[in-house]
């Protein structure tokens, strides 16, 4: 077998035959990871355990460091920890959904799994495509008896195979190919290869021929039956892309559930996309710019094997041409669709209205006479023109309307030429279709000078992109606008997050590029890779239409909505206080509900597998519900687009970084409602610009403002339509013929762009690996920064001396006695160390000489990088409170900064005998204590421990200074 021919195509990377052919095969597919692109293929059972388990390992792994990082003490690694993390995370799943893609291919049964549900689907196709080829019939005014009587003969034999080829035997009697265009389908018949070319000059009915065919041949399809597909070919390009592979691009864009992934790289529509189930209608091969047609031509030899069914419609001169440069279509007979005869077109001129002038005589009465019996040249011209099926069309359609009268085609002067005429008659077309007789029809919605306009600016449009065969699809239309607008929201979205930034409460500076600057002011800097990877993107890509499906991914969304809630309640765990960490620094239960959130709806959407309308509105209406229910996952679809969204998510881990540094203590509900709203709004938006409707309605504004087209673009498409100036192709339209858009579109009108230079450079894998590297180190950077900065003081000052503390009154009354200063501490240990001055601590003690003891010592305790001031004095209270030697008797009512339930604990058992009490408090970053020991004699009359415990209160009242002055 020849290459390309048959089993397997290496060009396309999809591959035709059985299972054996497919497991032999190199790779079968690739698919994107991360921009990456990744080759498959077949993988046995352990080589993909041993993946398996790597990838679990570093799934596992990831997840460790995150936790590790987000629940542990805050510092300069918690940055490394995260993002090493989510990168083991990522490349876990990436090397999972790899391997289960490969074990796919090494089962022989793939294509029998996939078998019925392809046939439900291509019944499916079926009914749509009935549907719709009889509405467009009805629209094109090209059923019964408004069909022309067009007729078909055997093309020069020069354009068609010999036919010993085409009956697939040595018998080379010639087939007799003669008949009506409304038979075609029983011409089709008796041609064994069933393969067709169908040549005509401009406007001789091919494409409507094409159409009623494939029309006929579904109508009489059995169970099991190819199904008729009518795909315009002018966008194929056979030097980069295969036929079969084609083919499915195009169904996909018809009917976008067909775009869901049945495994191994494969979509529904290469399934669908087989020579055993479809019969090719390729209309427009004309069309196809011209140094493309022989590389076409031989392409079609190549990919189609002898089962395959195929018609090929082409103007002659061009197929001519083509069949010079490369070959004929091997094993196709061709036809010539013939000019009508005179005697035709008078006779449909005759029966196609009962209008009479005011003499009784008919409306196209003079046309006839001349027709018949002028023998002029003029008469001639005329003659020439309406013999063409598009021309006689256009002319019952222009004088159709009640103020055109047909008898101005006989003015020679003004119509000098053949080229003349047929102008007139493009030129009276829009006018005619938007002023109507009077009460026939609604009345039009729009003027017919806009309608001339705005059609006009379709034309050039399409002939400025390149758009094949003029074709205009609502996700086309207008891109370089499309461009702008959508690269300008992108825009918009970086500068939200950078403003996002900015009015988060982080303060200082980070040294950046060698210059100190704000914190928001290194993320714009550190942003600007990402975003010119994203504005490439936008500039690259060319979304299309999708059609999403929840359903059939319930179960995946219920598990990550179990497995998003078990992360939301461990953070909440987390943050619970205990005796051993009364203020923990656990995850942060918004990052955690966040990051929930988004692993959640990036399950969300699918393909979904049933058959749509595919008409222009549905594909609008589906890829609007689309791309509003898979925001979230659009936002980092693509290889080119998940940088920017990093950009977007970083505030959220920098307002974590904060809270547990610089900011403790101080991030509020309201910072982080706002920091997780906006990116939440960011990133829906974000997504948009990622979806063909988001794109559209951004390109939409900007044409309505400028006036290019009507704000109901799509109202308007469809009433163009309905008045015969555009018809419909697929999900896309065109103009009723692409003469008309010539002639729209005007001599001067501008040749398609080249493509951007950027396409070789940013738009290639490695540019968003880069860009994301750089944006891992930036992150890395910002975080540390922010890490190292110093904590909040507060809440309170440093205490002032603890002999000033209590004055003298106080002292006389405690001790019962005339107070001496001591200059060694009541006790060894506590706050009262001898080294207690290396850690901030003051301490004074007095005697009386009734052997009444009384001892103070206060400390403000200091933030750290890791810990706030508050924090740093809850561990030390802890730690004195849990000594050994203290033997700690705490009240189980205390609560910081309660003096009537303070924090107690006894000092040295020998003590308790001497009624030796001792009182600890904490209160913010403050600690008191109280070490009281009144002598037997001197005891006060409310109580020893009432006495200690006024002391303690007016002693931190005085201690207490907040540190905001």
């Amino acid at each position: 077998m020849k290459p390309g021919r048959g089993a397997k195509r290496r060009t396309d990377n999809v591959f035709h035959g059985d299972a054996h052919t497919v497991v032999q095969a190199r790779y079968i597919g690739r698919l994107t990871v991360f921009g990456i692109p990744i080759h498959l293929s077949p993988l046995s059972a352990p080589a993909a355990a041993v993946r398996w388990i790597a990838a679990a390992v570093l799934a596992g792994g990831g997840v460790a460091a995150m936790i590790a990082g987000l629940s542990g003490p805050r510092g300069s690694a918690t940055a490394l920890l995260v993002i090493g993390g989510l990168g083991a995370v990522g490349a876990g799943h990436a090397l999972g959904s790899t391997t289960r893609q490969r074990r796919l291919l090494s089962h022989g049964n793939h294509r029998n799994v996939v078998a019925n549900r392809v046939e439900a689907l291509v019944k499916g196709l079926a009914d749509e495509q009935r549907r719709q080829w009889r509405d467009e019939l009805v629209v094109r005014r090209v059923q019964g008896r408004l069909l022309l009587p067009v007729m078909c003969r055997a093309a020069p034999a020069n354009l068609f195979d010999h036919w010993a080829n085409i009956r697939g035997q040595d018998d080379g009697t010639p087939l007799d190919l003669t008949g009506d265009v409304a038979d075609l389908d029983r011409v089709l018949a008796r041609v064994p290869s069933r393969r067709l070319v169908l040549l005509g000059g401009p406007g001789a009915g091919k494409s409507v021929a094409a159409l009623r065919l494939a029309l006929r041949l579904l109508q009489h399809r059995g169970q099991g039956g190819r199904l008729p597909v009518v795909l315009p070919v002018a966008s194929w390009n056979a030097s980069t892309t295969g036929l079969w592979r084609w083919v499915a691009e195009q169904l996909t864009i018809e009917h976008p559930e067909l775009a869901a992934p049945t495994g191994a790289g494969r979509t529904l529509a290469d399934e669908v996309a087989q020579p055993d189930r479809l019969l090719l209608v390729l209309d427009g091969f004309d069309e196809i710019p011209g140094p493309r047609r022989a590389a076409a031509l031989r392409a079609l030899n190549e990919g189609l094997d002898e089962h395959s069914h195929l018609v090929l419609t082409s103007r002659t001169e061009e197929y001519r041409r083509a069949v010079g440069d490369a070959d004929v279509l091997r094993a196709a007979p061709a036809l010539e669709l013939r000019p009508l005869s005179v005697a035709e077109v008078v006779e449909c001129l005759r029966t196609s209205t009962r209008r009479t002038e005011s003499d009784g005589s008919g409306l196209w009465s003079e046309v006839i006479t001349c027709l018949r019996q002028g023998t002029g040249e003029h008469a001639q011209r005329l003659r020439t023109v309406l013999v063409s099926p598009l021309m006689l069309g256009l002319a019952l359609s222009v004088y159709a309307a009640a103020d055109a009268h047909p008898a101005e085609l006989l003015d020679a002067a003004a119509l000098p030429s053949r080229a003349r005429i047929e102008a007139h008659l493009m030129g009276r077309l829009v006018p005619a279709a938007y002023n109507p007789p009077p009460n026939v029809g609604p009345p039009p919605r729009w003027r017919a000078k806009d309608a001339e306009r705005w059609l006009r600016g379709l034309a050039e449009d399409a002939v400025r992109s390149g758009a094949p065969g003029g074709e205009l699809a609502w996700w086309q239309m207008y891109r370089r606008w499309a461009v702008a607008a959508t690269a300008g929201a992108v825009v918009l979205v970086h500068a939200a997050t950078v403003a996002l930034t900015a009015a988060l409460p982080l303060h200082g500076t980070v040294r950046w590029l060698g210059i100190s600057c704000p914190f928001w002011a290194a993320l714009a800097l550190a942003g600007l890779l990402p975003l010119a990877v994203a504005l490439t993107d936008v500039h690259l890509a060319e979304p299309r239409p999708v059609r999403l499906s929840v359903r059939p991914r319930l179960p995946g969304i219920a598990a990550r909505a179990l497995a998003g809630a078990a992360s939301v309640a461990f953070a909440w765990l987390s943050n619970i206080p205990t005796e051993e960490h009364p203020y923990p620094t656990g995850l942060p239960v918004p990052f955690a509900l966040v990051i929930s959130v988004f692993f959640l709806v990036r399950a969300t959407p699918t393909a979904a597998t049933d058959i749509s309308s595919g008409t222009p509105r549905a594909l609008l209406r589906t890829d609007r519900a689309s791309a509003l229910t898979a925001a979230f996952s659009l936002a980092v679809s693509g290889p080119r687009r998940w940088c920017l969204e990093a950009l977007v998510l970083l505030p959220i881990p920098l307002l974590v970084t904060w809270q547990g540094h610089g900011g403790a203590g101080q991030t509020g509900v309201a910072a982080w409602a706002a920091v997780n709203g906006s990116a939440a709004v960011l990133t829906f938006l974000y997504g948009l610009t990622a979806s063909a409707w988001g794109r559209f309605a951004l390109a939409r504004v900007l044409l309505a403002l400028t006036r290019r087209l009507p704000w109901r673009t799509l109202d308007f498409l469809d009433d163009a339509r309905d008045r015969g100036v555009l018809r419909l192709s697929g999900g896309a339209y065109r103009f009723r013929h692409s003469r008309l858009l010539d002639h729209l579109a005007g001599p001067q009108a501008p040749h398609a762009l080249a493509p951007s230079w950027s396409a070789g450079v940013l738009a290639r894998w490695p540019a968003p690996l880069v860009a994301g590297v750089a944006l891992a180190v930036s992150a890395a950077s910002l975080t540390g920064a922010i890490g190292g900065t110093a904590r909040p003081p507060g809440p309170y000052r440093a205490t002032p001396s603890a002999c000033s503390l209590l004055d003298s009154a106080a002292l006389v009354a405690a001790l019962g006695g005339a107070p001496v200063r001591d200059f060694d501490p009541p006790v060894d240990g506590g706050m009262f160390d001898t080294e207690a001055s290396d850690y901030g601590v003051t301490w004074c003690s007095w005697h009386a000489a009734n052997g009444s003891r009384l001892g103070l010592a206060a400390q403000t305790v200091a933030s750290t990088a890791s810990l706030d001031a508050t924090e740093v004095a809850v561990q030390d209270f802890a730690w004195m409170m849990n000594t050994p030697d203290r033997h700690p008797d705490v009240d189980p009512e205390a609560r910081p900064c309660d003096w009537r339930h303070e924090h107690v604990g006894l000092v040295p058992p020998e003590a308790d005998a001497n009624h030796w009490e001792s009182l600890l408090l904490l209160c913010g970053n403050v600690l008191v204590d109280v070490e009281y020991l009144p002598a037997t004699t001197a005891r006060p009359p409310g109580g020893t421990y009432e006495t200690a415990q006024r002391l303690l209160m007016g002693v931190t009242v005085k201690a207490l200074r907040p540190s905001s002055g």
